[in-house]
């Protein structure tokens, strides 16, 4: 009788056990999802404080985009500098101006944050259009990230320059995201995902998707540990006309869309602000450049053309699974 008493009392502990972490797991977790940066965004935190995380990263990400990262909002830092052609920057903006000049220099120019007065005239994101050519070349001409001076943290910059954070912004939220909320609470993993820009946080494995270029869908996953992957694609913003497609990565030599064959870059780094900056860079260099230019920093990436073949760094050879079949995995 009292072996079938402890039995008894044994199994309902065991139910206890199984609910009380259903439950401790349901209600020690909290999601979010908003629109901000021009994007859809998605948070999902656990921990012990992670209704309280939840909303701070929420509220974080609106405000860098409406106070510091972006040039449509009259009250941001870069609206100002852009304003004032220059002026004084915190440790934090001139460490991204430092980074972002390295990229420019080491990508052999493909990368440019200064193009926003010739984005400006393809009008992404409003009444899209092919520029006059004239105008195109006039405006270009006043453009190059090489054109900006730093004296201690004071920037400069000539009229015509436009700064534009747009390729980065994410990715530097992701970073303000990480080293001053999430190390500072009780969370234990979370998932923030700005666009196409994802931070991985806590101490395990985590599967993130790469869309595919040609539709809806997902073309493969990678299996990582903490970090932040960031993915550019050339299907993410475009318009047609006279039956042409233009997308809106564009060729600081040219002005004009990128287009060497490669339709998405995605890359895996450590550092937000390098990998949405990387992706950009990567994808306007092409794949062999953008395969030693991701790999001189360190980085891992994939890259996909426009006839489906899949490209990876070594790094990434035992952790992505293509799952779309019409997606072919190349060896290097």
């Amino acid at each position: 009788m009292k072996k079938k008493i402890l039995i008894i009392i044994l199994a309902v502990i065991a139910v206890c056990a199984v609910c009380a972490a259903v439950y401790f797991s349901h209600f020690n977790s909290s999601s979010t999802e908003f629109f901000a940066m021009d994007t859809y965004n998605s948070v999902n935190v656990t921990g012990a404080d992670h209704k309280k995380v939840c909303e701070g990263i929420k509220a974080e990400v609106n405000n860098l985009d409406k106070n510091f990262l972006s040039r449509q909002s009259k009250d941001s830092s870069i609206s100002a500098l852009n304003r004032d052609h220059g002026g004084k920057l915190s440790d934090r903006f001139f460490d991204y101006i430092r980074i972002l000049l390295d990229v420019y220099t080491t990508s052999g120019k493909k990368f440019d944050f200064t193009l926003g007065a010739v984005s400006d005239l393809w009008g992404f994101g409003k009444e899209a259009k092919v520029p006059v050519a004239g105008e195109l070349e006039s405006v270009l001409s006043q453009t190059g990230a090489g054109k900006i001076l730093l004296d201690g943290h004071l920037v400069s910059f000539p009229e015509g320059i436009v700064l534009d954070f747009g390729s980065v912004g994410k990715g530097i939220a992701l970073d303000v995201i990480r080293d001053d909320i999430l190390k500072e609470s009780h969370i234990s993993k979370g998932v923030i995902s700005l666009g196409g820009s994802v931070l991985t946080y806590g101490k395990k494995d985590f599967r993130v998707a790469i869309s595919s270029p040609s539709g809806p869908g997902v073309m493969g996953v990678l299996t990582l540990p903490e970090c932040c992957v960031s993915t550019s694609g050339t299907y993410e913003r475009y318009f047609e006309e006279d039956g042409k497609r233009y997308h809106h990565i564009l060729d600081p030599e040219t002005g004009y869309p990128v287009d060497n064959g490669l339709v998405s870059v995605t890359v895996v780094s450590q550092s937000g602000i390098l990998s949405d900056a990387l992706s950009t860079a990567c994808l306007a260099c092409g794949l062999d450049d953008g395969m030693a230019l991701a790999e001189r920093y360190g980085c891992d990436a994939v890259f996909i053309d426009s006839e489906k073949n899949v490209y990876i760094t070594e790094g990434l050879s035992d952790k992505i699974e293509i799952t779309d079949n019409t997606y072919k995995l190349k060896n290097e």
